[in-house]
């Protein structure tokens, strides 16, 4: 007689116990591995803005100590220099300066990777411009003028940063030798903000509004030329305004990176950047003095 082999199985019982802890090994691991993903991307923030702080630098060193403007714009859509212009050259940018010259960089392929964090992944951005243009970091404001013989402003007669918006209108071409702050005027480097992330649709490579940041928010400080645009956490007010800094602000665990001027990049939560001061009106690491 023929004797017929039998193979032991798995029951379906031990199957649903092997499934289910397939299921929590996996709902251990996803969080650890979402938080690997979030700090990878932090530490590429963080060397992006190294990088565009060596650009300044070597900005710097070429334009006899002044620091570049957040932009110089003559018109609204074309003749605008902003400062990720003015240092293309030294970021890895390879379009040609008369080209740089026409408002927002028309050709994607052009825009150095660095001025995008790579955690900035919402797609929200205005209907003249694509996600692949866009910038995620914007200069420390230093107020705006609008004739550029007048003296450096101050806004709230407070030494800000030295990002200055030089707004002319007349529709002349803007020089690449502009006006603009010496490194001399920041009293502490290793404490003033030179550079932030600013989460915003219309952060455009080569956009003129917003290229500047006037604070965390979510409140607009009171001074002239600024407006929700130009803060990192205010709520939008209306269908126009592209800000989702509130909606992102999870973008590396409830806190921006800061490039200061001595090059260094902090992770810090808004709130600790301010000094005496409040998020609606900043001071601290938001201006030029030394223990504020």
């Amino acid at each position: 007689m023929r004797k017929h082999k039998f193979y032991k199985a798995f029951t379906l019982i031990e199957l649903l116990v092997v499934i289910a802890i397939i299921g929590i090994l996996a709902a251990l691991l996803l969080p650890v591995l979402a938080q690997a993903k979030e700090h990878a991307q932090r530490i590429k923030c963080t060397a992006n803005e190294k990088q565009l702080g060596l650009g300044f630098q070597l900005f710097l060193s070429d334009h006899n100590d002044l620091y570049p403007p957040t932009a110089y714009s003559t018109g609204a859509y074309m003749y605008q220099i902003t400062w990720d212009k003015y240092i293309h050259s030294y970021i890895g940018g390879h379009d040609a300066p008369a080209d740089l010259i026409l408002g927002i960089m028309q050709n994607s392929n052009a825009v150095p990777l660095v001025l995008k964090c790579p955690a900035d992944r919402i797609t929200t951005s205005i209907d003249y411009a694509n996600y692949v243009q866009r910038r995620s970091y914007a200069m420390n404001f230093g107020g705006t003028i609008t004739n550029p013989r007048q003296p450096l402003p101050v806004p709230g007669n407070i030494p800000r940063g030295v990002g200055v918006y030089i707004n002319p209108e007349d529709g002349s071409v803007p020089p690449w030798d502009p006006p603009g702050f010496k490194s001399s005027a920041v009293q502490d480097n290793a404490g003033t903000i030179l550079l932030c992330e600013l989460p915003n649709g219309r952060n455009v490579a080569g956009n003129d509004w917003p290229s500047f940041c006037a604070g965390p928010g979510t409140g607009v400080p009171g001074w002239s030329g600024v407006d929700q645009d130009c803060v990192q956490l205010a709520p939008p007010k209306s269908s126009t305004v592209l800000n989702y800094g509130a909606a992102s602000f999870g973008l590396h665990d409830k806190r921006f990176n800061y490039l200061f001027h001595d090059g260094h990049v902090s992770t810090l939560r808004p709130k600790d950047t301010v000094g005496s001061g409040n998020t609606n009106n900043p001071l601290g690491m938001w201006t030029m003095r030394k223990g504020d």
